[in-house]
């Protein structure tokens, strides 16, 4: 995989025997997750993935 790929998305290499180094971006890996917590009892109800916007249960492990 080349260096230059961004660690935040899996990538599919479909390469071609002429064209080798080609990538498609894939599914998000939600490196980096934030919180959401319910106001005024602050539980944590639930995380949001910024950089694909996807919501993610509480229970979600980073």
């Amino acid at each position: 995989m080349s260096a230059e790929l961004d660690p935040r998305w899996e990538w599919i290499d479909v390469g071609t025997y002429g064209n080798p180094d080609q990538w498609i971006k894939g599914e998000c890996n939600h490196l980096t997750p934030d919180p959401v917590h319910a106001q005024p009892t602050d539980e944590l109800v639930a995380h949001l993935c910024p950089d694909c916007n996807t919501q993610l249960p509480a229970e979600w492990y980073p």
